[in-house]
């Protein structure tokens, strides 16, 4: 029940890397098929997957995502490369995006220059670099790459890229390609973004996802992958999804507060006029900006946290996540938690979605979720 599942943290940094470790540990106990680490204000991801690669032995490791303003293309590769040897081949799942518009200038002091360009340049040098040339994907893997790119040299092959951002010359690892390449997806939510994912990238990252968003995601697979020769089912859809531990006061007074950073952000707009939430979002914003976080937070409604979040009695959870594991959508949790709370609220989190996904709705009896 839980093989399409995987799991992650609101922020690395929340947790001690021994707390973060025992999180994974039990999420391969309990059966999840992954662990994911994003990155913000947290810890640095390639090391928070060096220390859970170690501490675990099946469980997958991913990003979801990495940003690729602050790291180039190579560097990425051999950060992959490296947790890749590590932990004998798991790290299946290279989530990469542009980190957020006003974060890498906020943070990172990077302005947001041509975000689609370098995707694709991303893509085409990170596979170039890991994949081996005797895979028998190669090919399809490296669809889009420009003519005039070179692979050559055996296992130990140098790889040029005429890039418009990154030309690349020659570059190769030492160690040579991995012998299992991670997918990569590309965290996306703007259309030019997941039209470049349709025909390019294994598949999508989302966020909240709604049933209207993912109706849209699926219309922009369906229209691009043709374009290329893909088929458009190719395409694999993740999604980060908001979940809290129960539904009490506190609990639900926690994801209203995220929601609202959700929803005040700028590049999150495409999914909430999607999912018929555009002047809400107007007027949340416009709180927020004048009275501030806690007033715009009481306007996220019941409804809304239904359509972008997991709540409500376990079969009503069970039933939205059986809903997306019947569409071939992989949920990454993201625990949402109390304020003083986090070590306890991500591990029942987790306990709790394994509890409800085994016991509240056996598959025998699935219903069409109504959120």
């Amino acid at each position: 029940m839980l093989k399409r599942v995987g799991v992650s943290l609101v922020n690395t940094g929340d947790l001690s890397m021994e707390e973060i470790v025992q999180y994974a540990q039990e999420a391969e106990e309990l059966g999840y098929e992954g662990f994911w680490v994003g990155e913000g204000d947290g810890k640095e991801s390639f090391a928070v997957l060096a220390a859970v690669a170690s501490g675990t032995k099946t469980l997958s490791l991913g990003t979801g995502d990495v940003n690729y303003y602050s790291r180039t293309p190579t560097l990425l590769a051999i950060g992959a490369a490296t947790i890749s040897r590590l932990s004998n081949g798991r790290f299946l799942h290279y989530g990469i995006g542009t980190g957020g518009g006003s974060w890498m200038e906020a943070a990172h002091g990077i302005a947001l220059d041509r975000p689609v360009q370098r995707a694709s340049e991303m893509i085409d040098i990170l596979r170039g670099i890991l994949t081996p040339e005797n895979d028998e994907n190669l090919s399809a893997s490296l669809v889009g790459l420009p003519s005039d790119a070179v692979v050559r040299g055996g296992a130990n092959r140098r790889f040029t890229y005429p890039g418009k951002i990154y030309p690349i010359y020659s570059f190769r690892l030492r160690e040579g390609p991995v012998a299992v390449p991670p997918a990569i997806y590309l965290s996306a939510l703007g259309p030019k973004m997941i039209a470049l994912a349709a025909k390019k990238a294994d598949g999508v990252i989302s966020n909240g996802l709604s049933e209207a968003s993912y109706y849209r995601y699926r219309e922009i697979f369906e229209r691009e992958a043709p374009l290329v020769g893909r088929d458009p089912n190719q395409v694999q859809l993740y999604t980060l999804t908001m979940t809290t531990a129960d539904d009490s006061a506190e609990s639900l007074a926690a994801l209203r507060i995220c929601l609202t950073y959700f929803f005040g952000a700028p590049h999150f707009a495409p999914i909430m006029e999607a999912s018929g939430y555009g002047v809400a979002v107007q007027q949340l914003r416009e709180t927020w900006r004048t009275q501030g976080i806690l007033a715009a937070s009481n306007l996220v409604t019941d409804d809304m946290m239904q359509q972008f979040a997991v709540v409500g009695s376990p079969t009503q959870r069970a039933q939205k996540m059986r809903w997306m594991l019947d569409r071939n959508i992989y949920p990454i949790l993201y625990p949402v938690c109390r304020e003083g709370h986090v070590k306890e609220d991500c591990f029942t989190t987790m306990r709790y979605v394994a509890q409800y996904m085994q016991e509240a709705l056996p598959a025998s009896t699935v219903e069409k979720s109504n959120v």
